[in-house]
């Protein structure tokens, strides 16, 4: 007697949904961390951006926050003025992000590569558009990035909060000061003599940035690819089929890329900050010079003070000299404690939030119903040998009798 077909099963039909599905899973897993990774670098933890930046700025701080563990203590007091003396300036910092992002997308569309027969020459003129691109971009953009330095040193409890005064100053800049102009802010150095600093500071870091991201990225690759041959050997060793060994391969494939990109990128993005770090604090320093603005004191956590307007720099390197002279060259490197901090938080999260979704996702796939061909078989074995009935042969790639 042949089996009714509700009895039938489809294991190809079982396989592939859970397969899409985990497919799907590993897809939106991708997408999530992305948005993770940004959400937590340019929001979560601004605040060590903020607290950094008045570190920099403050020529007459006693400490100088070069390790994470004296930041804490600072930033958990100043946190008592409430979430705005933390994120303070976090939407100029969000748009002065996206503002670049988007002019640089806006001129690559606009400026395209002329193709070569040369591999090496196309490669090559793709490289200088793209830095000529990004520093336009930065260029376009460094009035935003002004205002979102002014906004994010000015203490919340001293300030009334009002943009126009960073923009003010911004368009001062711009004109041959002098004190009838400026109302006193005669210290104040004009746009010129501040954009190349700024401007080479963000292009030198984005050049920093991609080359440490091209070598990173192979080497992690090359550590993850070793480590997937070793449990692929493993999975046949215990025997697995080829369709569950080939989907799950292609799906720790996608995370494992997914997640070696974005630790390359915040590994690049650590070295670029330190690498770059002493030239930031001059440039910062250059921005802040003759603005009236008071930050929170760095060294207690406790109070305001004013920014010492009585070192005047002429230019880049005079203010290089003048830190040298009297603040060492430690001083250079005041508040890094805090890029140490923030990034050791973000791979830290990064590393979390993927061990937890490959738990999930991978280690905890659906399995597959056993092949009807082994319950038929079994079936055909114990039957009486007095009865002689035609044996019924199951083609299980096709699914049917």
């Amino acid at each position: 007697m042949n089996p009714t077909p509700s009895a039938l099963h489809y294991p190809d039909v079982v396989s592939r949904s859970a397969n899409s599905n985990s497919k799907q899973a590993a897809s939106n897993y991708a997408a999530g961390l992305k948005m993770a990774s940004l959400f937590s670098e340019h929001v979560l933890l601004y605040p060590f951006d903020v607290l950094r930046r008045q570190i920099q700025v403050n020529n007459e701080a006693v400490k100088y926050h070069l390790s994470p563990v004296s930041v804490f203590p600072v930033l958990f007091k100043i946190s008592s003025q409430g979430p705005a003396a933390l994120w303070k300036g976090v939407l100029t910092s969000l748009a002065y992000n996206g503002l670049v992002v988007a002019t640089d997308n806006f001129l690559q569309d606009l400026i395209p590569v002329k193709k070569s027969k040369h591999n090496r020459t196309q490669q090559l003129r793709r490289v200088i558009r793209n830095i000529a691109v990004r520093t336009t971009a930065y260029l376009i953009v460094s009035p935003i990035y002004y205002i979102m330095l002014i906004e994010s040193v000015q203490s919340v409890s001293a300030s009334d909060g009002n943009l126009l005064d960073g923009i003010r100053d911004t368009l001062i800049r711009f004109v041959p000061y002098s004190s009838t102009i400026t109302g006193g802010r005669s210290k104040m150095l004009p746009i010129w003599q501040i954009l190349i600093p700024a401007v080479g500071l963000m292009t030198g870091r984005f050049i920093c940035e991609k080359i440490l991201y091209k070598i990173i990225l192979p080497t992690l690759n090359a550590i993850q690819e070793a480590d997937r041959y070793r449990k692929r050997k493993q999975r046949r060793t215990a025997q697995l089929s080829m369709d569950d060994d080939y989907e799950t391969e292609e799906n720790v494939l996608l995370f494992e890329t997914t997640y070696a990109s974005l630790i390359a990128r915040i590994a690049a993005g650590f070295f670029g900050q330190v690498l770059f770090y002493p030239v930031e604090t001059i440039v910062h320093r250059l921005h802040v010079q003759g603005v009236r603005a008071i930050i929170d004191n760095t060294d207690t956590g406790v109070g305001v003070l004013p920014i010492n307007s009585s070192i005047y720099y002429t230019d880049f390197w005079s203010c290089f000299k003048s830190i040298e002279e009297t603040e060492g060259s430690s001083g250079l490197y005041k508040g890094i404690g805090c890029v140490l901090l923030k990034f050791s938080l973000l791979y830290g999260g990064m590393l979390l939030a993927h061990g937890v979704a490959k738990k999930f996702v991978i280690d905890n796939k659906p399995a597959i119903p056993t092949s009807p061909s082994v319950t038929t078989t079994t079936a055909t074995t114990t039957r009486p040998t007095w009865r002689h009935e035609p044996t019924t042969t199951i083609t299980t790639e096709s699914g049917q009798w």
